[in-house]
């Protein structure tokens, strides 16, 4: 897709776009967007009387159903200690304040500065030539049709197999080997395409939502990683079933609306074994098995079922951990709002002493400081859509330039490579943005 310079076209023009999209106006734009409110502090530091807005852990990594909590009394602190969380942000608005605390904004410009350097001097051999190009060619209209037909496909087939295995039938494992296929062929002709069509896509379910996006997302983790297509294939069809185990799992707990007793928490997670047991009459390859298997273990040992170090942990199973966490944490749940992109990247980066140091600088390569699909604001105050980056250059991707801050109004679409030299020292990144705060619908703008 060719750059294109629409600035002159006449308001003519920008006066039909906006009134084609007022209801979708980001009315939010007047209003501040300071956050220095939010604090990050230790957790030792957690006194009753604080608000907590943010438990800063994975979903799976506690009970609560939500992840902020009125503190009022130290079983509580004991309780967030015991599952292992370190840190959490406060909303002094809310609660006690800690003052010398850094702010949300100070902590992601440290992250964000750390991830840079740690991705950046990090380069495995295996990650340059075809990968590092293919990751950086926009995705074609005919290729977002694909991956559209084949993300459909696969949604279809992975429904009707977990309704069966609910109502106690056969896993359909040949149609999930053929969706696996598709899906993994698909990234290797054009791994943006399928990254902005599966982030784009309708939300369905949660479980159902969340594998077909680990699926694909493990394959294209698999295929910058350069692994053998036959092996991407393989750890696609895990990601399809790594959670098979959980339609194995009471009812009331998988959707309980509501803090999870220790019980129902051992309960759910009980899922691992279940769906290896319930692939176990298939034959699954040893790379499928890998990711069912491992995907809640971690590295520093405070995974389960098994507790495994580091060491003990396979490469595919390090690999799901990562992608498991990082579409958990950026996939809208009934009772958890999704994090943007970006921040899910940052909490991903923040969070790696769970991980594979190695491997999470690989993933922020792979995906990008903004992932395609995010919604990003530029220096000249507009928002725009990422497309596609560079694994060589994690903060100018190619880009798509869609609303006017200032003015308050959608410009027609316009496509900019940040890295090129007619956009340096003009037009750069200088943060993301939650679309849902501007009221803005990236896939009008970024699906073909």
């Amino acid at each position: 897709m060719k750059e294109t310079h629409k600035h002159g076209k006449g308001i003519g023009m920008q006066e039909r776009l906006t009134r084609a999209f007022a209801p979708f106006l980001p009315f939010a734009a007047a209003e501040s967007h300071d956050e220095a409110h939010i604090k990050q502090i230790s957790v030792a530091a957690l006194r009753p009387g604080m608000f907590v807005c943010d438990l800063n852990a994975g979903w799976m990594a506690h009970p609560f159903i939500a992840n902020h909590l009125h503190v009022t009394d130290e079983r509580q602190i004991e309780e967030i200690v015991r599952y292992g969380i370190r840190s959490v942000f406060i909303d002094t608005r809310k609660g006690v304040d800690v003052a010398d605390a850094p702010t949300l904004a100070e902590v992601v410009s440290s992250s964000r500065h750390e991830m840079l350097d740690s991705a950046g001097r990090q380069t495995r051999p295996e990650e340059d030539g075809k990968t590092r190009d293919d990751a950086a060619r926009l995705p074609s209209v005919e290729e977002m049709r694909r991956a559209r037909q084949v993300l459909g496909q696969a949604a279809e087939r992975l429904r009707s197999v977990m309704g069966d295995v609910r109502l106690g039938k056969p896993l359909d494992v040949l149609a999930l080997r053929a969706s696996a296929e598709n899906i993994s062929t698909a990234v290797m002709r054009n791994s943006n395409a399928m990254a902005l069509v599966c982030r784009l896509r309708r939300r369905d379910e949660y479980t159902f939502t969340h594998s077909l996006n680990v699926s694909v997302l493990l394959a294209r983790f698999s295929h910058y990683l350069a692994h053998d297509p036959a092996i991407t294939q393989q750890i696609a069809l895990g990601g399809l079933l790594h959670d098979i185990g959980k339609m194995a799992i009471d009812d009331e707990v998988l959707n309980k609306p509501g803090k999870l007793t220790d019980e129902e928490y051992r309960h759910m997670k009980t899922h691992v074994a279940r769906g290896l047991a319930l692939v176990a009459p298939y034959d699954l390859p040893e790379p499928a098995l890998a990711v069912i298997r491992e995907h809640h273990e971690r590295r520093d040992g405070s995974g389960y079922p098994l507790a495994m170090a580091q060491e003990k942990i396979s490469m595919i199973g390090r690999m799901a951990a990562i992608v498991d966490v990082y579409d958990a944490i950026s996939t809208e749940r009934v009772y958890h709002k999704a994090l943007p992109a970006p921040e899910a990247m940052r909490r991903i980066f923040e969070w790696q002493r769970h991980f594979d140091a190695a491997l999470v600088n690989s993933f922020v390569r792979c995906l990008g400081i903004y992932p395609a699909g995010s919604l990003v604001r530029l220096q000249s105050e507009r928002l725009a859509i990422v497309l596609c980056h560079d694994p060589g250059n994690l903060i100018q991707p190619h880009v798509r330039v869609v609303f006017d801050i200032r003015r308050q109004a959608y410009l027609p679409p316009e496509d900019i490579e940040l890295a090129s030299a007619q956009w340096a020292g003009r037009e750069s990144i200088v943060g993301h943005e939650d679309p849902h705060r501007w009221h803005i619908d990236v896939g009008r703008f970024a699906d073909g």
